[in-house]
């Protein structure tokens, strides 16, 4: 039973070896690189967004100064 305790893991990704105290099963290294990349997507999804956003209302605000 206590080799079960002691088993030594990997990292899922880069396959380093884990800390006994590591409940994940990625390594820190590994969890800071994912984690900078779904801050970078999600700049990039809020930039698109806000771009959309003001090009629909210049086009919008065009059409409401002809009508006039």
């Amino acid at each position: 039973m206590m080799s079960e305790k002691n088993e030594i893991r990997y990292c899922k990704k880069c396959g380093c070896e884990l800390m006994s105290t590591n409940k994940k099963k990625l390594c820190e290294n590994c969890r800071l690189e994912k984690t900078e990349k779904g801050k970078k997507a999600g700049y990039v999804i809020v930039a698109a967004v806000t771009t959309v956003a003001l090009a629909v209302s210049k086009v919008k605000g065009k059409n409401d100064s002809n009508n006039t």
